[in-house]
Formats: C-alpha cells, structure tokens, sequence
C-alpha cells in the first residue's frame, strides 16, 4: 500500500470488523471497526528498538447494498469512513480515512456466508482528502453473520400470505370445506432465497378439529406467487352461528431456505353466514339439514312410531303405516305449514341468488311449525330415523316429500289400485305427500300430491326429484342437535301427542286407503262370486284381499268356506291368522286339517312345528 511514497511495504494485513442492521432488504448500514499492520519498507535496516511496521485502527460507519444474484450467491458493495489512529512505535497520530468495497459470497445458510472481498482503503495524513499517508487495494476472505432481530419464534420466515374467499362460508356444509375448497391462499415469498418443499396449512383455535393441509409446492422463487386452494377441518362449533359472524384463522407456511427450516404464519379472517342460511343452486343441498340420528328426532320417531307398532296390521305395508302414524302425529301435535315472512319458500326457492333461511329439524320440533321446505325435512328426518327411505320434490308453490314402501314395482298390485297415485322409482314403490296438505291428513297429503306430480307430468312441466341416499353423497348430514351442552342455544324438546286423537286419525286413514286402493278389487272378486263363481279358489282369492287390506275378521269368514270346499291353501292362512293373533289351538288344528289333506304339504308341516313349539 502506498500513494507514491515507498517507506512503505506494499504487503501488509490486517481487517474489518462491522455490524449493521439491514433496511429494505437491500441495505445496511452500522458501525465498522478494524486493524492493519503495514511494515515499513526498510524494516531489516532499522534497529531492535525502532518500531517496524506502522498499525492503523480505523473505526467509523460504514453502508452497503447487497443483493442474491442466485439462491446462494450474495453480492455487496458499498463505503466506509471515520476516524483512525496511526501507531508509529511511540508516536500516535489521528486523520480521517475512507474505503469503498466489493464482496461476493456463498451462503451456507441463513446466517452464515463465507466469500471474498477487494477493497480500496485511503488513510489520510494531514488533510481531509486528497493526501493519503497509506493508501491501495485490498484482497481478503469475508466471513458475514446474519442474525434476525424481528421477534419471531424460532425458524420464523419471511413469506406473506393473502386469501381470496369469494363468499362467506355455510356453515351448513361445514365437514364439506376439508374435501372441498372455499377460496384461494397466495403465497408470496420475501425470502432473500428461493424457498423449497412449501407445505401450507390452515388453523383456526375453536373452529377446526385439526390443522389441515391445503396444499404442497416443491419450490417458489423468490419474489414470486404461488397459490394453494384453501380447505378446512372444521369443527360442530361452527353451527353454534346464529347470525352471520367472521372466524379468526391462521395460516401456517413451512418450508427450506438454504437447508434450514423454516415457518411463516399469517393471521386471516374467515367471514360465515349464520347456521340456517343457504342459497337453491343446488336443491340437493338441503340433504345437509337431516340427520336421522339427532335426539330431538329420535324422541319423535319414538313416540310416534311405538304408538303405530301397536296398531300394525300384517297385511299392510309396514313403511305406509308408518308414514300414516308419522304424519299424522306432526299434525294431531298441532304442527303448522306455513309461509315463513322473511324468507317465503314459494318465492325464495325460485331464485338462486337469495339467501333462504331453513330451519332444522329440531328447530321445527320446538317451533311446533314452519314453512313447506321445513316441514317437508322433518318429515324426511322421521322417515329415515326408522329406516324408510325418502327423496323430495321442490316445486313452484308446495314441498313434496317421497318415501319408498319397499314394494317391489311388479307387485305393486298387491297394495295398489293401479299406478296413478305411486312413483316407480328404481323399480320400487314410492309414494309422494304433499308439505301444504298437512292440515288435511296423511290420506289428502298423498292424493294431492300424486294429483300434481301427474299433472306435471303430463305437462312435461321441469320436475326435479333429489333422492336423499344421492343427495347425502354431495351434501353430507352435519348432524346438528340443539342437545347439546356446549350449546348455548340449547332447547328441551317436550314432545307430546294425543294418543288417542292419533289412532283414531290413523284409523280412518287406513279405512281409505283400503276403500281406496282394496275396495274396487275386493268388489270385483265378489261380483264375480255373486255371478255363479261361488268356488273355493275365488273364495280363496277374496280372502288374500281381506288380509292385506288388514280386515282379518272377513277374510276369516270367506276362508272358512274355500277351506270347507276342499281348499289346502285357505287351510294354510287361517292357520296363520289364527297364530298371529295367537290364537295356537285354533292354528293347530288348520295346520292339522291342511296335512290330513295334503300329507306332502311342507308349508303346513314347518307351521304345525312351530306352533307346537308356542304350546310347550
């Protein structure tokens, strides 16, 4: 190092020692200390006691622009100045000193960046500028030591995180958010580095069951977006929103930068609808309202449902009884259809974009009413509690509610005066009810309903018929019981019904339906028997009729007279109407007259056994 002096060796040594704090993340600035140790140029002729070399203690401040050229790669430049001492042996003197400098290095990490550096350094000796006592290039090694003051835990990064969430969330479709995504999350990464291996997860404390994963990007580079669809687990506790609300989240990023591990999180504001509200794009979303298994529910079902297994007939299809006793009971309970003021069904159902408010289940229990599309889920919720399932019509000014008897289509005639009143769905049996005629009972309910599905048909009017089994594999059953104790809604539901009042409602239900569907036939076959066809087969036949339509005492009589005419089979069913009302001597000794007539008769044989089996 000279400036055009030669006291002075050319080789010296020495270094820099700074800090600094970087700002903007292309500055830094701080303060700058350091040593050098220039040997004269005459060293080997001075004497022991004369000083051989001059040390130069330079401190003042220094600044730098750095940048990342690549992941690993960091580059600086800048200046420094200050004040330093110059120790000649015993002799100080002060003068100011200045240096620019260039620095390339590789990053081993986060922290640590080993490179090297070229400099040029100017000492001042008797003026401010322009007359360095020592002056040259430097060349040397850089060691840096990057330490981050911003206080964050441990392996925080630098990764923002924004979310495009284009509407408030239902939380009616809660489970369905951890399958299906509700927005967007960007993930733009500020690190000085590209950033690999990205795992993005959300988390809201309360909300979510879990932390759960939105997605995974093997690498961003820096300063760039990527993007990530935006799921969620969570929790029942979201239907605890009984007015539109907004839910506090995180969203945690993690990820590699330069081989160290690192996480990001990022506070984000969920919006939510309150836990009725949905919008009709889609008619089979309203399969997320029922839930067979909700304990307001299954005190109904148990009710009403132990009341009509007292009552069963035999020879009538268990789910139409059941359905009768269900319906019935809603409307002896005093349940009422009718419009809701706010958000009418006849006019919120037929536009997509309003936002309709649908009660629950539970929620009509406790009201003791609602509007069709309410009472229509409860229906359906009764329904499937005691395993007959159901589908649903919306149409323009009603709420239709099907549910399958489980009557095969082909055998339809057993039950059934012709088709015009049942559905053929899937090859079975199912019989559609009106929401609106609930006040008119089950048999009304049924036959206005068939009157304007006919209609519609006829008409080729747009009729859109969801089945609930379809339903449920979009729109899951959330489950949502106000029994609950983390519930602060929580109501007790006292459901009581006038027994009496319901059989009897029931009762004359059932004389319909077999005046209905069983009275033109059993008239036929008597016709017939009145008209000189007074056999044991047609004696037999009218029989069959009697029993399905549950009217025992009269199929007796005419079995009776196809048994006396040599009939095995007449034998055969008043023996098993004998044991189903227990009556074991009397269906003994049927069994018994049908063998001593037909020795090979199995059927009579397998019912004997088992009867005896009853008198033992």
């Amino acid at each position: 190092m000279s400036s055009g002096e030669t006291k002075w060796d050319p080789i010296g040594g020495g270094g820099f020692l700074s800090a600094g704090m970087d700002f903007l993340g292309c500055i830094n600035f701080g303060p700058s200390f350091g040593y050098f140790m220039i040997p004269k140029n005459n060293n080997g002729e001075l004497l022991d006691d004369e000083a051989k070399f001059v040390s130069l203690i330079p401190f003042g401040l220094q600044t730098n622009f750095f940048f990342y050229p690549a992941a690993r790669i960091e580059f600086s430049l800048g200046g420094a100045a200050g004040f330093g001492i110059a120790k000649n042996g015993a002799s100080s003197h002060f003068a100011p000193w200045y240096r620019g400098f260039a620095d390339l290095g590789l990053r081993l990490n986060p922290h640590w960046t080993v490179g090297a550096g070229a400099s040029y350094f100017a000492y001042q000796n008797n003026s401010w500028v322009g007359n360095p006592g020592i002056a040259g290039l430097t060349v040397g090694l850089a060691l840096k030591f990057h330490l981050e003051t911003e206080r964050k835990s441990s392996g925080a990064g630098s990764v923002e995180c924004t979310s495009d969430i284009p509407d408030s969330l239902f939380p009616l479709f809660y489970t369905m958010y951890k399958e299906n995504p509700f927005g967007t999350i960007y993930i733009k990464n500020n690190e000085s580095a590209e950033i690999r291996n990205v795992t993005v997860t959300f988390r809201a404390e309360g909300y979510t069951s879990s932390e759960l994963k939105c997605g995974s990007i093997s690498s961003i580079r820096k300063r760039k977006v990527k993007e990530v669809p935006f799921f969620a687990d969570f929790s029942k506790k979201i239907l605890g929103f009984t007015e539109a609300s907004k839910i506090p989240g995180e969203i945690i990023v993690s990820y590699d930068l330069l081989g160290e591990r690192k996480t990001s999180i990022s506070s984000v504001i969920i919006p939510v609808y309150n836990r009725t509200q949905v919008r009709w794009n889609d008619p089979q979303a309203l399969a997320a309202y029922i839930s067979s298994s909700a304990p307001e529910v299954l005190e109904v079902s148990k009710v009403l449902v132990g009341i009509a297994r007292t009552k069963l007939r035999s020879g009538v299809n268990r789910n139409l009884q059941f359905a009768m006793y269900l319906l019935e009971g809603l409307r002896i309970a005093g349940m009422k259809c009718e419009s809701d003021f706010e958000t009418p069904y006849n006019r919120f159902h037929l536009d997509e974009a309003l936002l309709d408010s649908i009660q629950y289940p539970c929620d009509t229990i406790f009201y003791n009413g609602g509007d069709c599309d309410d009472i229509g889920i409860l229906t359906m919720t009764l329904l499937e509690s005691v395993g007959i399932h159901g589908a649903y019509i919306p149409i323009d000014d009603d709420f239709i509610v099907l549910f399958d008897t489980g009557v095969e289509m082909d055998k339809a005639d057993r039950y059934f005066n012709g088709t015009s009143r049942i559905l053929d769905i899937d090859g079975n049996v199912w019989i559609p009810l009106s929401m609106r005629s609930l006040q008119e009972g089950f048999i009304n309910s049924w036959h206005n309903a068939a009157k304007v599905i006919n209609m519609m048909l006829e008409t080729e009017a747009d009729l859109t018929l969801v089945p609930l089994e379809d339903a449920w594999k979009l729109y899951p059953s959330n489950g949502f019981s106000t029994i609950n104790d983390n519930d602060k809604d929580k109501k007790n539901i006292n459901f009581n019904v006038d027994e009496k009042r319901l059989v009897a409602s029931a009762e004359v239900d059932m004389a319909r339906y077999v005046a209905t569907e069983f009275g033109p036939k059993i008239e036929k076959v008597q016709n017939v028997i009145k008209n000189g066809g007074e056999n044991a087969d047609n004696y037999n036949q009218l029989g069959m009729l009697y029993v399905r339509a549950g009217m025992y005492k009269e199929a007796t009589q005419v079995y009776k007279k196809s048994a006396n005419m040599g009939n095995v089979t007449a034998m055969n069913n008043l023996g098993n109407i004998a044991s189903l009302h227990k009556d074991y001597l009397e269906a003994k000794k049927w069994y018994e007259r049908a063998i001593q007539k037909d020795p090979d008769n199995e059927s009579a044989k397998k019912n004997l056994e088992r009867i005896m089996g009853e008198l033992e």
